[in-house]
């Protein structure tokens, strides 16, 4: 019999398949958040990072950052780290009325077009389709990462939730209960 740990398992071993550029360390790319703080993703060296490139006006990266939201709360103890950046169509302006209006769990920074290129490893002339996730293990390389448009999700969040709590799995696996989660390097 199948069951939720088994298809969560069998979920992960089918987005390895699909995901696009697994294995390249994450740029380190700096973040202003929407309360003026930059931040760097090395800094969560030790988590598994959920990354969310969004626009404020998308009503799917709403949604997406609701789910979100709620592995946040849940997860975060584990390890889990959600980041939520707009991307270029947004100002830097739009995303502080989005966090105090939403006022999620997490930060919400912005990048411009160079940055966001870089973050995903895109080629210059791309047009991510959004919400666009990239995900990073605990030890800093990009695990999997999905643009809007991607089949992961014809399954609403769950598919990207499986993924996390997949990915959570094997960081608590490999680390063992001696590792402790610390910031990397200076911030």
């Amino acid at each position: 019999m199948l069951t939720l740990r088994h298809f969560a398992m069998l979920l992960c071993l089918a987005a390895a398949c699909l995901a696009q550029h697994p294995g390249r360390v994450c740029a380190d790319v700096p973040i202003k958040t929407s309360d003026g703080k930059t931040i760097h993703i090395p800094r969560y060296h030790g988590k598994v990072v959920m990354i969310v490139l969004m626009r404020v006006n998308c009503p799917e990266c709403h949604k997406l950052l609701e789910s979100a939201s709620r592995w946040q709360t849940e997860w975060g103890s584990r390890g889990f780290q959600v980041l939520a950046i707009s991307i270029p169509d947004d100002t830097a302006a739009d995303i502080g009325p989005f966090a105090d209006r939403y006022r999620f769990p997490f930060p919400i920074g912005h990048l411009d077009r160079d940055q966001t290129i870089k973050l995903a490893d895109l080629n210059k002339t791309a047009q991510p389709v959004i919400p666009y996730v990239i995900f990073v293990g605990w030890n800093g390389s990009v695990r999997f990462q999905y643009a809007g448009n991607d089949p992961i999700w014809n399954q609403g969040d769950k598919g990207i939730g499986a993924i996390a709590d997949g990915l959570l799995r094997q960081a608590a696996e490999k680390k063992g209960p001696q590792f402790e989660t610390r910031p990397a390097g200076k911030q």
